[in-house]
């Protein structure tokens, strides 16, 4: 276990390699989709919004693998929170962000039902049905609905969306794709196992519960992805794509990273957990009132809003860990 002034150092550079790995494993992977000619939203909700993942499933897999399970619970719960807090609240001070209306009909309802399930199970486990960690069932049952929406999305796509086919990259690129996705894959998880370690040592550095960091540096480290990508989209006017991405993220967080780690490993709910799944499920319910009003738009209001109850939770998060 690595400890003293180099655990930040470590942590800072898996982070770093994280971020690295998870733009190289995009550009590779929505080029590997444009030669299949997969429609722009099915790359938005899967392979952009999987791509910009992959750092926190990369870090939390090998975080649970060594016996770390606050710090999967922290990273993915905190990573949610700052997709729908931090990320689409600056979002929306720079550009107001319109919302597709499918998006409204399916995927933002499922990320509302999912996180509130989640508070509801963790509730339950906390009061004897699992001793305080979510079970194998639960990580069963997370995977399969993330199977599920999956394919009813693929599938709802592709009948609404045939003609929207992304143009094929250039005339050779496919080499160069497999080498950006390859290499993205083998810095991430490069980066998983640096990011694991020092947040570990960096939490007993600062004598704070790894959960805290989870949910705090690791999560902000982690989500830096959906960040760049996010604020890219906005300045190209591509606001579909940026919340495509994030609602895709959160899908994917909650039903493939947490539900994975959870049927394979031992993800506890730690001290302050059920306070931080109230906070995620109140943003996933409020989002589907911000998407309706303002004709349909998240107003700059809005991500003034979500930006405050960003820094009330660090607020919160820091208050817990003196």
């Amino acid at each position: 276990m690595t400890t003293g002034p180099l655990a930040p150092l470590l942590l800072l550079g898996g982070l770093l390699l994280l971020v690295f790995g998870g733009r190289l494993l995009i550009d590779g992977a929505v080029g590997i989709a444009a030669r299949m000619r997969v429609p722009p939203l099915i790359v938005g909700l899967t392979v952009v919004a999987w791509g910009t993942s992959a750092p926190e499933l990369a870090f939390n897999a090998i975080a649970a693998s060594q016996g770390r399970g606050a710090l999967v619970f922290g990273n993915v719960v905190g990573a949610n929170i700052c997709n729908l807090a931090l990320i689409l609240g600056i979002a929306a001070l720079m550009r107001p962000i319109a919302v597709a209306s499918r998006l409204l009909r399916f995927e933002m309802p499922v990320v509302a039902v999912l996180q509130s399930t989640l508070l509801v199970v963790a509730l339950v486990r906390l009061g004897g049905g699992g001793g305080g960690s979510f079970t194998r069932i639960d990580g069963a049952a997370l995977l399969l609905a993330f199977l599920a929406v999956s394919v009813v999305t693929t599938l709802s796509v592709k009948r609404g969306g045939a003609d929207e086919a992304v143009a094929p990259p250039p005339h050779g690129a496919a080499p160069r794709d497999a080498a950006k996705t390859i290499s993205g894959l083998v810095l991430l998880g490069l980066g998983g196992a640096l990011a694991a370690e020092g947040a570990v040592g960096t939490a007993r550095l600062l004598g704070v519960p790894e959960s805290v960091v989870g949910l705090t540096i690791v999560a902000i480290g982690t989500t830096l992805p959906e960040l760049v990508t996010g604020i890219i989209a906005v300045r190209r006017g591509q606001v579909g794509l940026l919340v495509g991405n994030i609602v895709g993220s959160c899908i994917f967080n909650v039903g493939a990273i947490l539900g994975l780690c959870t049927l394979l490993w031992s993800v506890p709910i730690p001290e302050g957990g059920v306070g931080a799944l109230a906070v995620l499920t109140v943003l996933g319910v409020l989002l589907l009132p911000m998407s309706v009003t303002h004709d349909r738009r998240i107003a700059r209001v809005e991500g003034v809003l979500l930006l405050l109850v960003y820094g009330v939770f660090l607020a919160a998060q820091g208050i817990h860990a003196l």
